[in-house]
């Protein structure tokens, strides 16, 4: 069975004699296990095809039993075409391919919009729901016309797939016909293998991802400037180098840590220090952080409006608060940071669950299972 599944996968875990760059900013950190789980699936030929500034001319490469196609583009102006010279490009790969089934991975580039236009029978999984982000945060011209092309790719995708619950019922909402798939997308292998031991002389919460209001970020630096979180620290993993974040860096008390961006391995090594886990955020599909956290066995403190809720319940792992309840925010850090055994049992809480259900094993059969299904659904002529 062959698949070509159109994605931006991570090109810095590929074999290359220049080597790739590491991302200099937010990239899926759930494919490259997903891959890795793919080698242990044979009878599928996987085809991964990506567009990158980093090649001149198509490159082939093989990993893990897998063939990757990289496509050269160009880093600005795309969208304004509607991505017409990448969807040719992905076209021509296509026709080399000749793909059973096409998977568009994610809406905030070409992928899930080429996969919709291919021609081919075909899936789409969510990462983040765009036109639902729209309404919570401002957001560069470009990402609003992400969000309606989005709409446009959920009201012709012959399949979908989103993370959680949260993102499905969301998603129900843009198209009402819609009956998306839920398939979890595991976590890197880094983090199942850290043993939590945090400090008991040392309560610290983390916080890691986008320092961007969407995230809820100044929710919990408002929280470390109240004297009952006084002795206690928040570390904060991410880009500051935008405005906003310069300024939210500024009035932040001495409490807070920043630690700007850090890669995989300092990640894992913070959270095994950490107490807890502190999101606020707005809107998200399914952060990848909550899953590294719980799979660790972090308790989270975080907020409802996400799919993270679904390993997330008030007294069980963690602490759901509404955005921008500050004095909430603070009683739930302060029952967790101050109380070294209670932190302990609300991490221990569901931890061999989430360890299960997150394992990216676990994604790669459910993806395996429903290639099998919409490829025999699929016309014999294609």
């Amino acid at each position: 069975m062959r698949v070509a599944i159109l994605a931006n996968f991570p090109l810095h875990v590929l074999p290359a004699e220049e080597g790739f760059p590491f991302p200099s900013g937010h990239y899926a950190t759930w494919l490259p296990q997903l891959a890795e789980a793919f080698s242990k699936w044979p009878r599928f030929e996987l085809h991964w095809v990506t567009l990158t500034g980093h090649v001149s001319r198509p490159t082939v490469k093989s990993w893990k039993g897998q063939t990757f196609h990289l496509l050269p583009t160009r880093e600005r102006g795309r969208a304004l075409t509607f991505y017409a010279r990448d969807r040719e490009q992905i076209r021509q790969c296509l026709e080399g391919i000749r793909p059973q089934l096409v998977h568009g991975w994610g809406t905030e580039d070409i992928y899930a919009f080429g996969a919709v236009a291919s021609g081919y029978p075909h899936i789409v999984s969510m990462q983040g729901i765009i036109s639902h982000y729209a309404l919570k945060n401002r957001m560069s011209p470009r990402n609003y016309f992400q969000a309606l092309l989005e709409l446009y790719i959920l009201r012709k995708a012959q399949c979908v797939t989103v993370e959680s619950q949260w993102g499905a019922e969301v998603l129900r909402r843009r198209n009402p016909r819609l009956r998306p798939e839920r398939i979890e997308y595991g976590v890197n292998h880094e983090f199942l293998d850290v043993a939590w031991k945090p400090d008991p002389a040392k309560p610290a919460a983390l916080f890691v991802g986008s320092v961007a209001p969407r995230k809820g970020i100044h929710d919990a630096v408002a929280a470390f400037a109240d004297p009952a979180l006084a002795g206690m620290e928040l570390w904060i993993a991410g880009g500051i180098d935008s405005p906003w974040s310069r300024e939210l860096r500024e009035r932040a008390t001495p409490n807070v840590r920043w630690l700007g961006r850090v890669p995989t391995a300092e990640i894992a090594s913070l959270m095994s220090r950490a107490w807890c886990l502190v999101l606020p955020t707005r809107a998200d599909t399914s952060p990848n952080v909550v899953k590294e956290a719980r799979v660790i066995g972090l308790p989270v403190v975080t907020s409802p409006e996400g799919g993270q809720s679904t390993y997330i319940q008030e007294g069980g792992a963690g602490s759901l608060v509404v955005p921008g309840d500050i004095d909430r925010l603070i009683r739930a850090l302060r029952g967790i940071l101050g109380d070294y055994g209670k932190c302990r049992a609300m991490g221990a809480c569901q931890w061999e669950e989430h360890r299960h259900l997150l394992h990216p094993d676990r994604t790669a059969e459910a993806f395996a299972q429903l290639y099998e299904r919409r490829i025999a659904q699929a016309p014999a002529s294609l």
